[in-house]
């Protein structure tokens, strides 16, 4: 089977932009209707940061934008007043803060950059393979990135031996990472630093037997989290670790110190959420590829020390994070 290309991005925020002029005076649109136009609704509260947070001028039509419910919402100047005024001087009516959302407009062009993102991803699980792990992990490498500023991320990547927990090897990139963050999207912000990185490892003369990446594998709506990717692309027995439960239904109550739950989506099982200490928050792991849910999940728990995250990411987040904070000053 051909390996798939991960495939280009894009800029949304300069679609965005496009979308967002045309939006005629007198007419409001909504943070969903132009996260739909871009592709996927999920990108809402993106959408909302950038109109929060932008290089503002006279002519922008920023202030056109409201929420589904008509609520006026935040504003770039910092004062719903500004925003109330530029609205009322187009003919737009506003009662206590809302407007009429009747005849929101919605009637975009646009080329939906995101629904490209989605068709890869919608290809990747018929490519992973879900099974045991026939083979002897003696070596794992934890992947984790941090920003150095907007756009500049850091890849870390920490080997350490199974059986001793000890760090046989680590090293750091360097990297461009221009795509936003948006929940299910997060591999075509991060993969690139990883793939990056996972070369550096990949030309040491470490041996690297299974790697963690801070991210979900097929603990997504269309199975195909970032661990998923990387797993595809490396060819490498992956697991994914979220710090944050992406989809799906788990019952946390009352876990206790190395407890095991499943997670389910959509009645399929699609990982575990596992605990290292009864005081710490869970984590969510899942099979990138080639392992299956309970090895991924039995694996994870031998390599838990204390920490929340198992030791190779865990030293993976604190040397990208430092490395980042060196690369700042």
């Amino acid at each position: 089977m051909s390996m798939p290309q991960l495939p280009v991005a894009g800029d949304l925020a300069a679609e965005l932009w496009t979308l967002l002029n045309q939006a005629p005076p007198g007419r409001v649109t909504t943070y969903g209707q132009l996260a739909r136009a871009l592709g996927d609704v999920a990108a809402s509260r993106w959408v909302g940061e950038q109109l929060l947070h932008h290089e503002h001028t006279a002519e922008c039509a920023c202030h056109r934008v409201v929420r589904a419910g008509g609520d006026l919402g935040r504003f770039v100047t910092g004062e719903v007043a500004d925003k109330q005024s530029l609205l009322e001087a187009e003919g737009i009516e506003v009662r206590q803060g809302r407007v009429d959302v009747s005849r929101v407009f919605g009637d975009f062009k646009s080329s939906a950059p995101l629904r490209s993102l989605k068709e890869f991803q919608e290809t990747v699980p018929s490519r992973l393979t879900q099974r045991p792990s026939g083979r002897r992990i003696e070596t794992v490498a934890g992947i984790d990135v941090a920003y150095v500023a907007p756009g500049e991320a850091v890849a870390a990547c920490v080997l350490v031996d199974r059986d001793s927990l000890e760090t046989v090897w680590s090293t750091t990139v360097r990297a461009e990472a221009r795509f936003p963050y948006i929940p299910g999207y997060l591999a075509f912000r991060e993969l690139d630093v990883m793939l990056e990185v996972w070369k550096a490892a990949a030309r040491s003369e470490h041996r690297v037997d299974l790697v963690l990446i801070d991210g979900n594998g097929i603990l997504h709506p269309r199975r195909a989290g970032i661990g998923s990717c990387f797993g595809l692309l490396a060819g490498v027995p992956t697991i994914g670790i979220g710090k944050k439960l992406l989809c799906g239904q788990v019952d946390l109550e009352g876990m206790s110190e190395r407890d095991e739950r499943p997670v389910v989506h959509n009645e399929e099982l699609v990982g575990a959420a596992l605990k290292c200490r009864a005081d710490s928050r869970p984590i969510f792991v899942s099979p990138g590829d080639q392992i299956d849910v309970a090895g991924a999940a039995r694996l994870v728990r031998e390599l838990f020390d204390g920490h929340r995250l198992p030791e190779p990411l865990h030293r993976a987040d604190r040397l990208s994070k430092d490395e980042a904070r060196r690369l700042k000053t």
